[in-house]
């Protein structure tokens, strides 16, 4: 599947995940546990920021 987007787009994008990501992370420390769902959709994240950078 392939997305197009336009510059805008993709540093909004950028954004929303760096803070998305920041929360994240905060919630899972937090938790003081070992959440694996949260530990999944934190690198599920983190490919997602590469697949953006990789966008410039």
């Amino acid at each position: 599947m392939m997305i197009e987007m336009d510059t805008k787009e993709r540093d909004l994008l950028k954004k929303i995940l760096d803070s998305y990501l920041s929360e994240l992370r905060l919630e899972v420390a937090a938790t003081k546990r070992s959440t694996s769902s949260l530990h999944e959709e934190e690198e599920i994240v983190k490919g997602l920021q590469k697949k953006v950078a990789a966008l410039q």
